[in-house]
């Protein structure tokens, strides 16, 4: 998954988990992380989503939900970032993982420029 957008833009997201058939995953999972940072060596990240945190959320068919929030990239530079979304659960004991980018473009609306 490859995410291109504005720098303190909010943005949702929804994936499905699949087995390795490419079925649909259809039990709950005992964790999912999301986290994003600058480069995959650094140990640091800059942010990061939680389904225990309820930052991710399950709807009814399936699918889980997060979103970027402004806060998240408002105090990022423009680049590209790496992100994984890590899947844990313990019965049936899985680990899956899925790597993506993060591409932070520049903005033309500046937090400071909006009016509420």
């Amino acid at each position: 998954m490859d995410i291109t957008m504005p720098r303190g833009d909010y943005r949702p997201f929804k994936f499905k988990i699949k087995n390795k058939d490419t079925t649909d995953f259809n039990q709950d999972v005992d964790e999912i992380y999301i986290t994003f940072k600058r480069n995959r060596n650094e140990k640091d990240f800059l942010f990061q989503k939680r389904l225990s945190t309820g930052d991710i959320t399950k709807d009814e068919e399936g699918y889980y939900h997060f979103s970027i929030l402004p806060e998240d990239t408002d105090e990022l530079s423009y680049a590209k970032y790496v992100f994984d979304i890590e899947i844990c659960n313990e019965n049936p004991k899985i680990k899956q993982t899925k790597t993506g980018t993060l591409q932070l473009t520049d903005e033309i609306t500046h937090t400071e420029n909006e009016v509420v």
